[in-house]
């Protein structure tokens, strides 16, 4: 199945980008579209006047003569969404940027794409100055504050719309891979890439014009940010780190919809005061980016009577690639297809499509796949390398399963998995395992390699942190593998009081794999 581009209504004309916001104020200007964590409000009318008065600014301050990459970065508020869009109406491309990232990657980021210009929140800059200094490429600098505020004057900067005019093939922004398995990508995306994947998101979860979207993430996505303003929902941005504190907000507000990171999920599973939350109009909580312990999921939905849907995706896909509705999905699944969007599993080896049922490398295809991955070429311009094959298919380097109702099943990155006995192993799955334990808050599994063991073997190795009071991981370890093969059993276990994190919450899987000496000895009954 596959989708066509978005259009205005009436028009014929491809819905770019920046336009999501001015649709939204042409239908219902008055509606709120973002309600700060200070209750302070921000009309869909009064959002696209601060995205045009910014884009003049920009215009004016960075020229029209070439598009030039933007760096824009700042904790979550309504400013980010105003930048983020003007960036694009002024006719340059808007590179999103992590501000809890350290220092030193900046300059590798920024400096890889050739980043003429970076708009950043007054402590960001404060931050990453020095590190800013080391981009070539960079000659302008500014700061939101620099820029119009959301209730100022409009500046006499040129007439409205005088950036570049768009086609929805062009790349709008560029977001940055994480680097949890190399160094950080430039993923390059299209405004039919981020449009799709809006749209997509909103079907598939249901958001609507009706819809109240609990904003409970450190910083803005893209992704949940560009569904909300395409359907003209209301966005509620919850402030500080407290998952409590954004629950409450959000029966405040009545949410209909409550994103969040998986580690703030699991925080909120462990705390006393959830058996004292409500979220009375609340559809569905959504998370993705790593899995969440089965056990975390269960009194999550138990004690809030929400479904809590994982889904899947990459940078490279615009965000998500499945995720099921309100309904919810099989357990420990991602549930389907986005709407247009198709999926794979191929061989490990030989890259044959395989059958339901059967574990292999995870292909995905649709237009929500990226135009490629970007670099800064020798003219000052950007390089687009592919990364789709001739077909259209993306392997993403994650590897599960299908079943024959195209529900997935992510197991693990292929590069995680390993043998034992010479059967494969997923770590993912033993995760899962070991973390459905009612006393195990976090689990995550290598495979390392075994001492004496032949070229590829390795041993299981879970890291784990228990809820206290609860037995020593060695028993508890011993308990859940108590009759399993042993390729499916643990062979060592460890225990730690957290998880080491990347700073997008990911698993740091190369912190872990130095806690342990390698060739590894079993120590673990």
């Amino acid at each position: 199945m596959t989708t066509a581009p978005t259009q205005a209504a009436g028009s014929g004309r491809p819905v770019l980008l920046d336009a999501l916001p001015r649709a939204a104020a042409r239908r219902a200007g008055d509606r709120v579209a973002i309600r700060a964590a200070d209750g302070t409000e921000l009309t869909y009318a009064g959002l696209d006047a601060w995205i045009e008065a910014t884009a003049a600014v920009l215009r004016a301050r960075l020229g029209t003569d070439r598009r030039r990459v933007v760096a824009v970065s700042s904790v979550l508020g309504p400013d980010f969404p105003a930048v983020y869009y003007a960036v694009v109406r002024s006719g340059h491309v808007v590179a999103p940027v992590n501000p809890l990232l350290p220092p030193p990657l900046w300059q590798g980021l920024l400096a890889s794409v050739g980043a003429g210009a970076a708009v950043l929140g007054g402590e960001v800059r404060a931050r990453v100055a020095r590190a800013l200094d080391g981009v070539a490429t960079l000659e302008h600098v500014l700061t939101f504050e620099e820029l119009p505020a959301a209730d100022g004057p409009a500046p006499d900067a040129g007439p409205a719309g005088g950036g570049r005019t768009g086609a929805e093939d062009d790349v709008a922004a560029l977001m940055f891979t994480s680097g949890s398995t190399g160094r950080p990508k430039a993923v390059a995306l299209t405004h039919r890439n981020l449009v799709t994947g809006a749209g997509q998101i909103g079907a598939a979860h249901g958001v609507g014009a009706d819809s109240v979207v609990l904003n409970g993430l450190p910083i803005y996505h893209p992704m949940h940010l560009n569904a909300a303003v395409r359907a003209g929902a209301t966005q509620v941005l919850a402030g500080g780190p407290d998952p409590v504190d954004a629950v409450r907000a959000g029966a405040a507000a009545e949410a209909t919809h409550f994103y969040a990171l998986p580690f703030q999920l699991a925080r909120l599973s462990a705390d006393p005061r959830l058996d004292t939350l409500v979220l009375p109009r609340a559809r569905l909580i959504g998370t993705g980016g790593l899995p969440l312990p089965p056990s975390a999921v269960r009194r999550l939905t138990e004690r809030l009577g929400v479904p809590l849907v994982q889904g899947y995706g990459l940078t490279e896909t615009a965000g998500l690639a499945h995720s099921a509705g309100a309904g919810g999905a099989p357990a420990g699944s991602v549930g389907p297809a986005l709407p247009g969007a198709r999926t794979r599993v191929v061989g490990l080896a030989d890259g044959r499509p395989l059958g339901p049922g059967e574990v292999g490398a995870i292909e995905v295809a649709g237009p929500h796949v990226a135009a490629g991955y970007a670099r800064a070429d020798a003219a000052g311009g950007l390089a687009v390398v592919p990364l789709a094959d001739a077909d259209g298919w993306l392997a993403t380097g994650d590897a599960g399963r299908l079943d024959a109702d195209g529900t997935l099943f992510v197991l693990d990155r292929v590069c995680d998995l390993y043998r034992h006995g010479g059967e494969l192993v997923s770590p993912g799955r033993v995760e899962r395992r070991v973390g459905a334990h009612p006393d195990v808050r976090e689990c995550a599994v290598l495979g390392i390699p075994a001492e004496g063991a032949a070229d590829g073997e390795a041993l299981t190795v879970a890291f784990v942190v228990t809820r206290p009071g609860g037995p020593g991981v060695e028993d508890l370890v011993d308990e859940l593998d108590r009759g399993r093969p042993a390729a499916e059993r643990v062979h060592r276990a460890e225990h730690l009081e957290a998880l080491p994190r990347l700073p997008n919450g990911k698993v740091d899987r190369a912190a872990l794999r130095a806690l342990v000496p390698a060739p590894a000895a079993a120590t673990a009954p």
